[in-house]
């Protein structure tokens, strides 16, 4: 059998791993094509290869985080309910000032944001409320 026959099938082409920028770079190359880095018995994943910078960077934010044991919040593009309801109560509260809004409804209107922001917790997504709703065939 030849050398060629013994390698298996696909491994052959296989792009080689980068060398870590410096000795003290804490991420190793994973075959995924990632920087890596075991923390608690699991792989976390900070980048591609071509950006061990930009790897490093995440890691260092994330890296106490996820040494205690907790999951890194994620970067949203949303609305939280917070905002949410902030720019609502802003708005209405311009309202009672021109005079356009009893106290009583203001009173109603900031509790109930109150509820809203307890109960479903402040930095949570708007997007993330509920699902969209679909409508029984008789309705439609």
């Amino acid at each position: 059998m030849s050398k060629t026959d013994s390698i298996a099938p696909g491994f052959a082409n296989k792009t080689q791993k980068p060398q870590t920028p410096y000795p003290e770079f804490p991420l190793f190359p994973h075959v995924t094509n990632r920087w890596a880095k075991k923390i608690r018995g699991k792989l976390c994943y900070f980048g591609p290869w071509n950006d061990p910078d930009g790897a490093l960077k995440k890691y260092e934010e994330q890296k106490d985080t996820l040494h205690s044991g907790r999951k890194p919040r994620e970067v949203s593009a949303g609305v939280a309910i917070k905002n949410l309801c902030n720019a609502y109560l802003n708005y209405q509260k311009a309202k009672l000032g021109r005079g356009d809004l009893s106290p009583h409804t203001w009173k109603n209107y900031r509790e109930t944001a109150e509820l809203i922001v307890t109960k479903f917790g402040k930095s949570r997504l708007v997007s993330r409320i509920c699902a969209p709703i679909t409508l029984p065939s008789s309705a439609r």
